[in-house]
């Protein structure tokens, strides 16, 4: 009698084969799921629209508002032109309810009826610019792959934006953010500022400048402007000032008194010919310059259009 025990183990192997591709897939797929963005209203607030009658989309989308979150890398994007892996945006839908009584006249929100989510991942999403696109509706049902298509192609008319369309308001902006990590950057030159030099004192400057060591430093989109006379939106360029101090040997780096910074963004700057401008004092994170200060800071820059608005250079050896 023959035994069919080599066959059946030849089968069993199959199926195993089989079963493991058939997970290996589904593990794939679970990777490349947009997740729902936990704790979105702790995140930064964007905007919020309400379509108008006279908007296209008022037969489907009219009596209802919209509100638009950032998560921290997506604001991260919003300063720099290019959004890094990690950021979340959401928009939020909410119907619009009739208040009564005293509320009688005001629209206030209602159920919410949809999140559109946005995930960039590079390495996961790389055949959609490496953004994710999903849609959670009332019950948390998700896109069919079709309408993630539809998505795709909608946003692929920003591309000069990254994929994105909306804008973060100067008005929702804590100021011109810090430049992490500027001495990893390009160095570009030192100048020592003597105690008796005056210059940077007056106006337009709001704050004197002198007695230390400035170092600059440059990313690499602003080396690009330094090499072509053209900025890019994410160039950005530090000026670190630092105590001089004497020693009985000559001098050294004293602590750090504050770090400058100008960013170029095009549309968030653009009543500043698209150049931000920031001041750090020593140990803090937090922008010390105002809207007014900011124009101050750039009409002496303006001083040096054609270097498009400029003062330093590089100087290579």
């Amino acid at each position: 009698m023959r035994s069919n025990r080599k066959p059946f183990m030849r089968n069993g192997s199959a199926f195993v084969i089989v079963l493991a591709l058939a997970m290996a897939v589904a593990a794939a797929e679970k990777d490349r799921e947009v997740p729902f963005p936990e704790g979105y209203r702790s995140w930064q607030h964007v905007k919020s629209v309400v379509i108008g009658p006279e908007h296209k989309s008022f037969a489907a989308e009219g009596g209802k508002i919209f509100h638009f979150y950032a998560n921290p890398q997506a604001v991260e994007g919003y300063h720099t032109a290019k959004f890094p892996t990690g950021s979340m945006l959401v928009r939020e839908t909410l119907r619009t309810k009739a208040g009564e009584g005293d509320s009688k006249g005001i629209l206030n929100e209602g159920e919410r009826t949809a999140l559109d989510v946005m995930i960039k991942d590079d390495s996961q999403f790389q055949e959609t610019a490496g953004w994710g696109f999903e849609t959670f509706d009332a019950k948390n049902t998700r896109l069919a792959e079709k309408d993630r298509a539809q998505c795709y192609a909608c946003h692929s008319r920003q591309k000069d934006h990254d994929l994105v369309f909306t804008t973060l308001p100067a008005s929702a902006d804590a100021g011109t953010p810090y430049p992490e990590g500027y001495r990893q950057w390009t160095f570009l030159h030192s100048s020592m500022v003597p105690a008796n030099f005056d210059a940077f004192g007056k106006k337009p400057c709001e704050k004197p400048c002198m007695a230390g060591l400035f170092h600059f430093y440059a990313n690499d989109k602003a080396m690009e402007g330094l090499r072509t006379g053209s900025y890019p939106d994410g160039a950005i360029l530090a000026e670190e000032m630092l105590e001089w101090l004497s020693t009985s040997n000559g001098a050294k780096e004293g602590p750090r008194r504050m770090v400058g910074v100008m960013v170029k963004d095009s549309r968030r700057y653009n009543s500043t010919d698209g150049w931000g401008y920031g001041t750090f004092d020593s140990g803090s994170r937090v922008d010390g310059l105002d809207a007014k200060k900011r124009q101050a800071c750039h009409q002496c820059h303006v001083a040096r259009k054609d270097q498009g608005y400029v003062f330093t250079k590089y100087q290579g050896r």
